[in-house]
């Protein structure tokens, strides 16, 4: 019977030669020698019916079908890799996660509560990768998870709401008494900070408000929310910004909502991942505790029967 997808032994000698682009480097990376990498190339190729490698003087070179074939299997051979090096470190109740965070949402809402998770989850190690917002999750990244701020809708990605549609108008207390800031109408006269990458915020907030959007789009502009928030709290300009994000400034008086009234925004924090990884023990895991936080800010009202128990509630009730 005709098997339906190449050995790993043919996959890893595939990938090593690709890497270092000779089958030399390739068989001392795999410990193997130079002529099973060899064979195991020529059967792929056979397998395939396709050439993989040109073979030159000065060493391999891809063929298209072989970055084809590289750039798509890929995702599957770090999927794999990353499995069984969980299941073979942690007996499949944790492992290491490669988590790529936004920075403002990382140092405002997800590091003061790190001191949390160690306590609850010891078994699970999070490496923050580099921050790369992704548009398509069947392209190769090297995360195996992400936090993503938008609609929720990415290609090739299972996404979950966290967090971030409640939506904050801020500015600093001296500001708001200098303009003064009482009315939707009197943001007219201040400097609206505007955020390059959602550059439609202010605009969709006044047209909702029935404000006048003539100015709507004008103002400096940040790349992160953290920027936009030191210029609120200095004194700047006045910030549109998820009210999960300002929640120490609003607390401690250094930021306050002129206006009152919070809204909700179409877009938020998601956590998402490639389909391939969501079956991972430690993905499941950082995702419920995840969860577990971001509805513990909700007010529970008197009249509702207490919570179930929750394997990350601290001492019978949930940890701050």
């Amino acid at each position: 019977m005709r098997r339906l997808c190449p050995t790993i032994s043919e996959l890893n000698a595939f990938h090593s030669a690709a890497k270092h682009q000779a089958f030399t480097m390739a068989a001392r990376e795999l410990c193997v020698t130079q002529s099973a990498i060899s064979r195991h190339i020529a059967s792929l190729e056979d397998y395939l019916g396709q050439k993989l490698f040109i073979r030159k003087a000065s060493g391999l070179e891809l063929t298209d079908a072989g970055a084809t074939y590289l750039n798509a299997t890929r995702p599957a051979m770090a999927a794999l890799e990353s499995a069984t090096t969980q299941l073979m470190s942690y007996g499949g109740s944790g492992g290491a996660l490669n988590f790529s965070v936004p920075p403002t949402f990382a140092a405002q809402w997800l590091f003061p509560r790190l001191g949390h998770f160690k306590r609850t989850l010891p078994q699970v190690s999070l490496n923050f990768v580099r921050y790369q917002h992704a548009h398509d999750f069947a392209v190769p990244y090297e995360f195996d998870a992400a936090i993503q701020y938008g609609y929720g809708n990415w290609p090739s990605a299972n996404a979950r709401y966290l967090i971030g549609k409640e939506t904050s108008i801020v500015c600093s207390p001296q500001l708001q008494a200098a303009l003064p800031l009482r009315t939707p109408a009197d943001l007219q006269h201040a400097t609206l900070l505007q955020h390059i990458e959602v550059p439609l915020a202010w605009h969709d907030w006044m047209v909702a408000n029935g404000c006048d959007t003539s100015g709507s789009r004008f103002g400096p502009g940040f790349n992160l929310y953290s920027l936009i928030i030191r210029a609120a709290v200095s004194g700047f300009g006045v910030g549109i910004v998820p009210t999960c994000l300002v929640e120490d400034e609003l607390q401690a008086g250094t930021l306050v909502e002129p206006l009152g009234d919070r809204f909700q925004s179409p877009l938020g924090y998601y956590l998402c991942a490639p389909t391939a990884r969501t079956n991972l023990s430690v993905y499941k895991l950082v995702g419920a505790w995840l969860e577990h936080c971001c509805s513990h800010g909700l007010v529970q009202s008197p009249a509702q029967e207490p919570p179930p128990a929750c394997i990350f509630c601290e001492d019978g009730a949930k940890a701050a």
